[in-house]
């Protein structure tokens, strides 16, 4: 039992669960309301296969940060013993399979999608992670498609670009905060983030991104893609709670604060989800 949660807890089943939601919403934005793909066997499919891919990026991302989590997250599985770094290796390849493999059961575009995220995140753990701003970036991006391929799935993408763009900046946002938290263990392993160079451009940039969330909200509401109930929820829900962090981040940068803002950050991007569900279906 122990060894399952350890697995687990390497998989990082919240993250997993962000994907699935995010695939499926994907899907259901694209969809317009039509019941009968809400209920096609391949929303499902590429809603499972996000889910297993990121679990998978997730262990090749500790199995590679394992000096750099023996400082930064020195209770994670790798660092604590609990699982073997070739286990971990085992793990996350085997979850690339089924990723991979669940993506052929959908379409050819879906398998593309597939093969390309894998692509991605093991680029981004073995080197991008460690350049400035451009591991950001790569992150940010498959978060965004991660919508985008919802609506690969159904063969539609309408109704996907608004929630990709919007997970873009917020995670955008959140990843470099998150480097700012890993400071301390990023310059003890030579690792080369925006954080490290210059926290006080990384700070500003981050400032920006959310700045950028927060610009963008009202916008989908204005153009009449959305109903009223998405501006409510994201004014209130996403660009209040958004604009506190932001204070908070200006005022004070450190590990535990950035931490703090980042997990705040995490259960924000739901509300946010929320908010576009119900513009769209409201």
């Amino acid at each position: 039992m122990k060894t399952l949660i350890a697995y687990l807890e390497l998989a990082r089943p919240l993250n997993g669960i962000i994907a699935f939601i995010s695939a499926w919403l994907g899907g259901m934005f694209a969809s317009q309301g039509n019941m009968e793909n809400l209920i096609d066997i391949r929303l499902l499919l590429v809603s499972i296969s996000a889910l297993v891919l990121l679990s998978a990026g997730n262990a090749i991302n500790d199995y590679c940060d394992y000096n750099i989590d023996r400082i930064n997250r020195p209770r994670r599985p790798l660092p604590s013993g609990r699982i073997r770094q070739t286990n971990a290796l085992i793990f996350a390849i085997v979850l690339t399979a089924i990723g991979i493999y669940l993506g052929t059961l959908i379409n050819r575009n879906a398998t593309g999608i597939a093969i390309l995220v894998c692509v991605a995140l093991a680029c981004y753990a073995f080197y991008l992670k460690r350049t400035p701003f451009v591991g950001n970036l790569v992150v940010s991006g498959l978060t965004g498609l991660t919508f985008i391929a919802g609506g690969v799935a159904i063969d539609s993408v309408q109704g996907t670009l608004i929630p990709a763009i919007f997970a873009f900046l917020f995670t955008t946002a959140r990843e470099i905060v998150k480097d700012l938290e890993d400071t301390e263990g990023d310059l003890k392993n030579n690792a080369k983030t925006l954080a490290t160079l210059n926290p006080r451009i990384a700070v500003r940039t981050a400032l920006g991104f959310m700045t950028s969330v927060i610009l963008f909200s009202p916008i989908p509401y204005l153009f009449g893609w959305y109903s009223w109930h998405y501006l409510i929820v994201v004014l209130i829900g996403v660009d209040v709670v958004l604009i506190g962090l932001a204070i908070r981040l200006y005022q004070d940068a450190s590990r535990e604060s950035c931490a703090s803002i980042q997990r705040w950050m995490k259960w924000d991007i739901f509300v946010g989800l929320g908010a576009i569900y119900l513009g769209t279906y409201l």
